[in-house]
């Protein structure tokens, strides 16, 4: 078998390090490959292959801030930038396209008394992922 696959699926800015820094040492003991993914949700009324700049801006630099830390752990990082409509089917198939044994994936404020346990993206990614997921819940606010 090819060598193992962890990916890091990052939403925002203020995760990046924290994420990536995981996936550098949990992808080193296994001697695996690392990505980082980042999935631009388009709005419906926004074709998804439509040239904006605006909308992968962010994504980019999110993936650029991945680098810089992978290499601060001297990794080697493949970066990834989606365009989808829901998150979770994005990270789920992406997954499943490339044969990744464990993803790590990051808790955002819950908006809902069910999102409280697990976000959407997080229950969908559970649900379907045919590999371990870790997700990191960041410590709350003082």
């Amino acid at each position: 078998m090819a060598n193992p696959k962890v990916m890091a699926a990052l939403r925002d800015a203020e995760s990046v390090e924290s994420l990536v820094k995981l996936a550098c040492q949990l992808s080193q003991g296994m001697d695996a490959q690392l990505i980082a993914l980042h999935v631009v949700e388009v709005p419906m009324a926004t074709p998804i292959e439509a040239e904006d700049e605006v909308l992968d801006h962010p994504g980019k630099e999110i993936l650029a801030r991945a680098k810089s830390v992978a290499e601060g752990f001297s990794r080697k990082i493949t970066t990834q930038l989606l365009r989808a409509r829901q998150a979770g089917e994005a990270i789920a198939g992406e997954l499943q396209e490339q044969g990744v044994e464990l993803l790590i994936m990051g808790y955002h404020r819950p908006h809902t008394l069910s999102s409280v346990l697990l976000g959407s993206t997080i229950q969908y990614v559970a649900r379907h992922a045919k590999c371990r997921v870790i997700v990191q819940i960041p410590p709350p606010h003082r």
